[in-house]
């Protein structure tokens, strides 16, 4: 729980979003970015995340990837900041806030890098059923995912719920959100220069 209420990148996503579009899109998120802790506990239980973090190659072309994708985001926020702000549900933006999630948490090599470092030591993996610890973490860490950014994102869509009217504050929280996503990108490309 302490590990999602911790601020980053991932949470003020899911509070831009919740602000901006309400709760169910920022709820979608939310799920996208849990599926992706099923990819990535999927592959330390058969042994690829251990492989691909071997390969600096790898390691690159998945964090260009997601730097990139997260540029096409900031894009497509850019070309329809100027959209009439609609209820969340009717809003004709492209592209599933779902598959956003799930693309953002799989391409984020950092993810990868956090869930090799974290899951070995609990799992004890020299022991016979390290299969099951590993798939017991994830699964713990996606309900404290879903509980901590689904609550972030409640609380948010509440808040804002009068303000989100106010045409001045769609624009704003879209340049938040492009800001958002070109810091994430930038960090991607920070990851693979550096």
């Amino acid at each position: 729980m302490l590990l999602a209420l911790t601020p980053g990148p991932d949470v003020l996503l899911v509070v831009a979003i919740a602000a901006k579009e309400g709760f169910t899109k920022a709820l979608q998120l939310t799920l996208g970015l849990a599926s992706g802790v099923i990819v990535h506990t999927t592959l330390i239980i058969l042994g690829f995340s251990a492989m691909i973090s071997a390969s600096p190659l790898a390691m690159k072309l998945i964090a260009l990837f997601g730097a990139g994708y997260l540029i096409y985001l900031a894009w497509l926020t850019w070309r329809h900041r100027h959209d009439h702000l609609q209820l969340a549900e009717d809003r004709p933006f492209p592209g599933s806030y779902y598959w956003r999630g799930v693309i953002m948490n799989i391409s984020n090599p950092k993810v990868l890098l956090f869930f090799l470092a974290l899951f070995p030591q609990f799992a004890v993996l020299d022991e016979p059923g390290y299969h099951l610890r590993i798939a017991v973490l994830g699964g713990l860490f996606i309900l404290a995912t879903l509980m901590v950014f689904g609550g972030l994102a409640w609380v948010m869509a509440r808040t804002t719920q009068n303000i989100m009217q106010k045409p001045g504050f769609k624009l704003t929280m879209d340049w938040i959100t492009m800001g958002i996503f070109v810091l994430l990108a930038g960090l991607l490309v920070y990851s693979v220069v550096r």
